[in-house]
């Protein structure tokens, strides 16, 4: 990919070189399955890909990034090129807009060549459009290839897997993750940048997330006013997890809000075993940090009772008991 391209994918070369041999042999699926971490770069690649497809002037069987097929599908404007993705406000993906996909999916070309529809959020298909998308999946027509994006194989139908090509995508690597974010001025702003790093889990996704939900000021106010009153800190944060947020998406914000407090706390947990049980790295968190550091098994036992945490607000457990319960599980 030369520097002036206007993809900006970081990392993934494996799976970039994957597909790049499948265009060149001729032997390509009708249907892909981009599966990992949400965050990582599997929408840009899936856009990337579809460049590579059209691509006038391939440089080792990729998308050069310079031809006018390329230029078009990076700026979205390609008619070959179709994005789709769930509405905001909806939990799965609408049989009406799988109907629409369907429908267009068998109208004639606008241009000759190949086209391809980027299907986002595939793990958020229902039954009713599972069932209107699965004739169109098995059988696309001619020069039509789907890829669909999702984040967690657990939660999609069989039905839909079974018919795809899985491509599975690794989360970014900690040089990946600092390139992509060495020129983000909140990041450079933020105290406790390695440790936000680190709790994104190799996700810029996750990471802008965490930027703007304010979960680190969160996990420092809550950690601040822990050792004076257990009980106080956990009300405050339970407060003020819905705090800015507007009233229609507020409680699965907050749910949200909470995940990222969470991974938060476990990134300081972590930091103390891997600094030799002190408290060094975790300024950003501790203004006045212990002397008397916890042990090894103190410490890993509140890891396993903050993961058992992060499972019980995934099961829609209530907020402010798993802010009583993340209170008592830190060491004193």
């Amino acid at each position: 990919m030369p520097a002036s391209s206007p993809f900006a994918v970081v990392g993934h070369a494996a799976v970039r070189n994957w597909l790049s041999h499948a265009i060149a042999s001729g032997r390509l699926a009708g249907s892909y399955l981009f599966l990992g971490p949400p965050g990582v770069g599997k929408r840009k690649l899936a856009v990337e890909f579809a460049a590579a497809l059209r691509c006038k002037s391939p440089l080792h069987g990729w998308a050069c990034g310079g031809c006018n097929e390329c230029t078009r599908v990076a700026a979205g404007v390609h008619p070959n090129v179709r994005q789709f993705a769930k509405p905001e406000d909806a939990r799965d993906l609408p049989v009406e807009l799988v109907r629409d996909i369907c429908e267009q999916a068998s109208l004639t070309r606008l241009e000759p060549g190949q086209r391809v529809f980027i299907i986002d959020d595939a793990d958020r298909f229902n039954e009713s459009s599972a069932n209107a998308f699965l004739k169109t999946l098995e059988e696309p027509p001619p020069q039509l290839t789907f890829v669909l994006l999702a984040g967690n194989a657990a939660q999609m139908l069989p039905t839909i897997i079974s018919r795809c090509q899985t491509v599975r995508f690794s989360p970014l690597s900690a040089a990946e993750l600092n390139q992509i974010t060495r020129d983000w001025p909140a990041l450079a702003e933020v105290d406790g940048r390695e440790l936000l790093l680190r709790a994104a889990q190799g996700s810029a996704g996750k990471l802008e997330r965490l930027l703007d939900s304010g979960a680190l000021e969160l996990a420092q106010n809550f950690i601040g006013s822990l050792k004076a009153d257990p009980f106080k800190a956990s009300e405050q944060l339970a407060s003020a997890l819905a705090k800015g947020l507007p009233a229609d998406a507020a409680a699965e914000l907050s749910r949200e809000r909470l995940r990222d407090v969470l991974g938060i706390v476990a990134g300081l947990m972590r930091d103390q075993l891997t600094a030799g049980r002190d408290f060094a790295g975790t300024a950003p968190l501790l203004e006045k940090p212990s002397r008397e550091p916890a042990g090894v098994d103190v410490l890993m036992n509140s890891l396993h009772r903050i993961e058992d945490l992060r499972e019980r607000v995934d099961g829609n457990a209530n907020l402010k008991l798993v802010c009583d319960a993340l209170a008592l599980a830190l060491p004193g």
